[in-house]
């Protein structure tokens, strides 16, 4: 090896150009890759939008069976997008709409399982609105309590467990549903503590 540096250097080059150039060469496919993912993410989602926006017609004009049929095959596609999730909440509303409460109820459950956690407190929450609609409200609280769970503001938060409450005093459970109006009437400043405390006089007054 030579003392110079600099022809040292190139004479390591020349001992290791193979490697080097297998090394280059997979970061470049590996930042090839990532791009094609990306540009394919963006139009899919770009697809996925227009595809909303289209299904979004039928469903404004009233027509419910046509809006049906477009907002499921948005769901279905593109399940995985926000426009995909956005379809599975109308395609509920949907079927809400048309008193098919169980199947909206499915469409919501199976939007669950592919859900960003920004969806998926409203998704609980629209459950347990189908809950509701079925006269069972046990089940409505219990997908509120879920709600409730997954929400990212405090204000989201507190609203669905009023709805929790509300939902187990209609279904009897007076004591539990107190439970829960006690925790927001200690809210100070929070819309929803007056209404924890006219709540919770009028659980005390049926005792």
């Amino acid at each position: 090896m030579s003392d110079d540096p600099i022809e040292s250097v190139a004479s390591w080059f020349q001992m290791n150009s193979k490697p080097i150039l297998l090394a280059v060469g997979g970061i470049a496919v590996a930042a090839a890759a990532v791009f094609v993912y990306r540009s394919s993410a963006a139009s899919t989602r770009e697809k996925a939008s227009a595809a909303l926006y289209e299904a979004q017609t039928p469903y404004v004009q009233g027509k419910l069976p046509e809006a049906q049929k477009a907002l499921q095959q948005v769901a279905t596609r593109y399940g995985s997008t926000a426009s995909g999730q956005q379809a599975s909440v109308l395609l509920a509303q949907v079927l809400f709409e048309q008193n098919k409460a169980d199947e909206g109820i499915k469409v919501l459950e199976k939007a669950l399982g592919s859900a960003s956690a920004d969806f998926k407190a409203s998704l609980e929450s629209l459950i347990a609105a189908g809950y509701e609609q079925k006269q069972d409200m046990t089940k409505a609280a219990e997908h509120f309590a879920k709600a409730a769970a997954a929400a990212t503001f405090k204000a989201d938060k507190y609203n669905y467990q009023a709805s929790q409450a509300r939902s187990l005093m209609s279904a009897g459970k007076s004591a539990d549903a107190a439970r829960i109006w006690e925790e927001l009437a200690k809210l100070d400043g929070e819309p929803i503590s007056q209404e924890a405390n006219v709540r919770l006089g009028e659980i005390a007054a049926k005792k």
